[in-house]
């Protein structure tokens, strides 16, 4: 039985979701509202004690972080592969998950919370916050979280923060020039995690993703968009994400 607990079909969610759907796997869908702070829910931190999503749950083994979940998927699921064949493209496409997991989502990830976070929680008094933060497993997430409610990350770590999806989206456009997939010739692991990061990023980040700026991304955005797996995943959106009227 393969189950995946996860939020909207966004970010690291979506990442995992989509694998699942590129391969064409059954599974039984767990959504954890975040907004609802469900991911620190008793129930769900015994199956991932960090209180994250996605988590992959397979045959009772429970399988976290999205990047290691695609991976696993790869090697337990290889009929509809999504890495490379070649082990020097493959390598490739490996330090295009590496280079999302550790410089492009975490810089996108600071911007998402200063901007998301104090709407979901200025309708709880200070005390309901403290408790929501006291059950948080992690002790740095916590500290992101007040940081975020509060507004008050440094405006020159928002200004970084800025010029490294500028940066990433950058490096997509010149891999674009040499082939029609990010890593290669080959639709992969490494489209899927910059997908995943990049699939709003023409409505809510204009000035960094546009067709004059980025017009290979901007093609690119739009064949993924088109592809049946990603309609599939989008569909599965519990509230209304405006980027994807694109795939109708």
């Amino acid at each position: 039985m393969l189950e995946l607990y996860h939020f909207e079909p966004g970010a690291n969610s979506l990442k995992s979701m989509l694998c699942l759907k590129e391969k064409g796997v059954e599974f039984v869908s767990h959504y954890v509202n975040l907004h609802e702070f469900e991911q620190h829910d008793p129930e769900y931190v015994k199956v991932n004690p960090n209180g994250q999503v996605p988590a992959l749950v397979h045959d009772g083994a429970v399988i976290t972080e999205s990047t290691v979940i695609n991976e696993y998927m790869e090697d337990v699921f290889p009929e509809k592969p999504l890495r490379p064949a070649d082990p020097v493209v493959r390598a490739n496409m490996r330090v295009w998950t590496k280079f999302v997991d550790e410089y492009f989502c975490p810089a996108l990830s600071i911007l998402g919370w200063n901007r998301i976070i104090k709407p979901m929680v200025e309708h709880l008094s200070e005390e309901e916050f403290e408790a929501k933060l006291a059950r948080i497993p992690l002790k740095e997430q916590q500290d992101k979280w007040r940081t975020a409610a509060n507004r008050t990350f440094p405006q020159e770590q928002l200004d970084d923060c800025q010029r490294r999806v500028e940066v990433s989206i950058q490096r997509v456009e010149k891999a674009l020039e040499e082939s029609d997939w990010i890593a290669g010739p080959d639709y992969s692991l490494a489209d899927i995690s910059c997908f995943s990061m990049m699939a709003p990023m023409a409505m809510f980040n204009e000035q960094t993703m546009n067709q004059d700026k980025t017009p290979r991304c901007m093609d690119w955005h739009a064949r993924m968009m088109e592809r049946p797996a990603v309609k599939e995943t989008f569909a599965m959106a519990k509230r209304p994400m405006p980027y994807m009227e694109k795939t109708a």
